[in-house]
């Protein structure tokens, strides 16, 4: 089964930033990834984003968005339906247990519930404080810095 990668990881796949190198290599070893609603509006919303503050130009947004097109037909990555419900109620117990501890936000539990949720054991994130609720959660953990 593929790991569940942050939206901020995915990224690093179609914006070249300063860790994009060991994202891609990190990734590369899984010949799919799973991509659910959360993650999807996360990577576009990022992608508009950059270009909105003139981190990219609107050619490399584009350029971006092509690639991550094609990694969906490609079947690179895999549209996965998920349980909102079940991953809101999972989040909560999460933030129950171990939000006053690791400081994690809601969004960045909630990806960790998905992949609870979703019975993945392997987590790949950029973020100290999801990976720590991670890690109490149970999964392992690859941190990309």
């Amino acid at each position: 089964m593929p790991p569940y990668v942050d939206s901020g990881i995915l990224i690093k796949l179609y914006v070249r930033e300063h860790n994009s190198g060991v994202a891609i290599e990190t990734l590369t070893r899984f010949s799919n990834l799973s991509l659910n609603q959360l993650q999807e509006l996360e990577v576009r919303n990022m992608l508009r984003s950059l270009e909105g503050r003139g981190l990219i130009s609107p050619a490399q947004r584009a350029a971006s968005e092509h690639f991550l097109e094609a990694d969906l037909i490609g079947l690179r990555l895999r549209r996965t339906p998920v349980d909102w419900y079940a991953i809101y109620s999972e989040a909560q117990n999460l933030s129950n247990l171990y939000t006053a501890e690791t400081l994690a936000r809601s969004r960045d539990i909630l990806h960790v519930a998905a992949a609870l949720v979703s019975g993945v054991r392997e987590f790949i994130t950029g973020d100290r404080r999801q990976q720590a609720m991670a890690v109490k959660s149970g999964l392992t953990v690859t941190l990309i810095e």
